[in-house]
Order: C-alpha cells, then structure tokens, then sequence
C-alpha cells in the first residue's frame, strides 16, 4: 500500500449540531440523489462517523474520523469475529508502527483485515467466492497474507507491498497469485516533482521500465499514461506481482498473476479508471488486471453460504461501507 495523505473536506465537521440535526444531516449527505456535487470521499466521512456515533458510541482524537487511542488500541475498528483484530496485532505488534490501520475510520488500511481474515478461515469459501470473479481457474488457496511485503530480492526493489497477497494452485496445475489493492475513499496520489520516486518512474533504466519492456502487458504508445498520477499506482502494483513469476524470475514457482482493485461502486475515481487502465493491456492480458466492487463481493459471498457467523460478517461489511441511495 502507497502512502495516501488525509485531506480536509469540504464540510468541515459540524458539533454544534443536536442528535436529531446531525441524523439529518447524515442522511442527505449519504443519498446519492441529488447530491453530486458532494463527493463520495465527503459521503464516506459521515457514513464513518455516523457508525463511530450510533454503533461504536465512542469520541474521536481531533478528526471525526479518528477513533481516539484507547478505543482504536481495543480493535474497535474491526470486525469482533474471527479473530480479526488478532490477526492486525499479529501484523502490527506495536500500535504506532500503523497507527492509521487501528484508529482512522475513513482510510484503507484496516480494511483488507475485515474482508479477507474471516475469509481466511474457511479456504474452500474463499476459493468459491474468489472463483466466481476469475472465472474457476482457482484449485486450491494455500496461503491468504495482509500487508504483505515479498523479499526485495524475488520482486521489485522498492519495498512495495499487497494489500492482500493470495496464493493459490491453478486449475492447470501450476501455481498463481493475486494482489488485491483495498481502497475506500482514496483516489490517486501525487509524485513531488524530482523526488527520488519520480525520478524512479520516469528514468528509463529503472525497474519499473525494464520490468514493462520485458513483460509486454501494456500497448507502448500507453506507457507514458502509466507513469501519470492517476494511473501510476495501479501500473505499479500489477509489475509487483509480475515480477515474481517465473517469466520475469525464473527460480519462481509461480506461473500466473492477477491483479485487483477492490473497491466500493461509489468511488468514482477507481470505477472510471479501471476500463481505461484495462485499455493500456496488450491483447492476450485482459484478464491479468480487474476491479471487483464491495457491492458484488458481498452479494457473491452472501449466496454462497448458509453459516450464520459468515453471514453476520457479510451484514457488517455492508453496514460499514455500503452507502445506501
């Protein structure tokens, strides 16, 4: 996951507002219906501390958003089933080594624990669900990982990092990963102009342009289009994953690779990039990049189980970050 700075809304938090104002205020700004002008990012925020309000019912350290310490330290911001929380401690022992992850409500970084640790948990579940978007090719998951970092020396040298990295054995016989990219509310980031990264990108002898030289993924008259800031991170993490297959890494046992956005049909920004991302793919490499959105994942997960737990989870991720119209 890339570095994504909070910045401030539009509408600046309203406190004097009593219980029944705030309630008010929460619905228009969550119905889509005659509120384009208002963002989805804004729409998200007070969907966020409507759910810190009405269902955590605690306070907030400085932004609405932010769960003060002690709560975010309890794990209110995951899910309290399958040991979710247990599983971001395990990654974050020591809280402010991603304090983001614990306490803000409005960033990623705690999502992909509450989608796919309860997933995890039930592997031929995750296969079902996951086969229904790649089309059955998956035999076997052997491995769910969060925030995870491959060895700089098997990929790229950059110390990037899968939001979810899934291991998987193919239906051919061989074995596979996806790289899952979990946004909310966040849209592109911007490159400093002669910072160390976008020199990086631009250089014609880094990795990131040899690795899409060599792997032939993208039309070259597109290139260029990748390295801009609104589509360089997606361009970034597909070429993580690629290069640790065995095309790009020889002593690799990994024989395919796809990469995913998951995120929520609000979100506009992922939602218009994805089919014109999907455009920069050579022919033969569509299906090396999709989107899935919150909405069809849930629906999808939803129909292919009659646990009760399972189900419980599915109605809290739809609570949580569905905005209803």
């Amino acid at each position: 996951m890339l570095p994504n700075e909070d910045v401030k809304t539009n509408i600046e938090s309203i406190t004097f507002f009593s219980s029944f104002n705030r309630s008010v205020l929460y619905t228009l700004l969550t119905n889509n219906k005659g509120m384009a002008a208002i963002s989805f990012r804004e729409r998200a925020k007070w969907h966020q501390i409507k759910f810190r309000e009405e269902v955590l019912k605690v306070g907030y350290n400085g932004y609405e958003t932010i769960l003060n310490d002690l709560d975010a330290q309890k794990g209110l911001i995951f899910f309290d089933g399958f040991k979710v929380f247990e599983a971001s401690q395990e990654r974050y022992p020591h809280y402010r080594l991603n304090q983001a992850c614990f306490a803000n409500l409005l960033r990623s970084e705690h999502i992909p624990f509450n989608f796919f640790i309860p997933l995890s948990k039930k592997p031929e579940y995750a296969r079902a669900v996951l086969n229904r978007f790649l089309g059955g090719v998956i035999n076997m998951i052997t491995d769910i990982r969060i925030e995870y970092t491959p060895d700089p020396e098997k990929a790229l040298i950059d110390k990037a990092s899968f939001d979810v990295f899934i291991e998987y054995k193919h239906a051919s016989g061989g074995y596979g990963i996806l790289g899952i990219e979990v946004k909310y509310a966040e849209r592109e980031y911007r490159l400093m102009k002669d910072s160390r990264e976008d020199k990086e990108v631009h250089q014609g002898t880094s990795i990131y342009n040899t690795l899409t030289e060599k792997t032939g993924l993208y039309r070259k008259e597109c290139i260029e289009d990748l390295k801009s800031d609104k589509y360089r991170q997606v361009w970034r993490n597909q070429l993580l994953g690629e290069s640790m297959t065995r095309k790009n890494l020889p002593e690799s046992r990994y024989e395919h690779f796809t990469s995913i956005i998951l995120y929520p049909e609000g979100n506009d920004h992922f939602r218009d990039l994805i089919p014109v991302y999907k455009s920069f793919l050579t022919p033969g490499h569509e299906n090396s990049f999709m989107g899935i959105k919150y909405e069809e994942f849930i629906k999808t997960a939803r129909g292919l189980t009659g646990d009760a737990e399972f189900l419980r989870w599915l109605q809290y991720l739809e609570d949580r970050y569905i905005i209803r119209t």
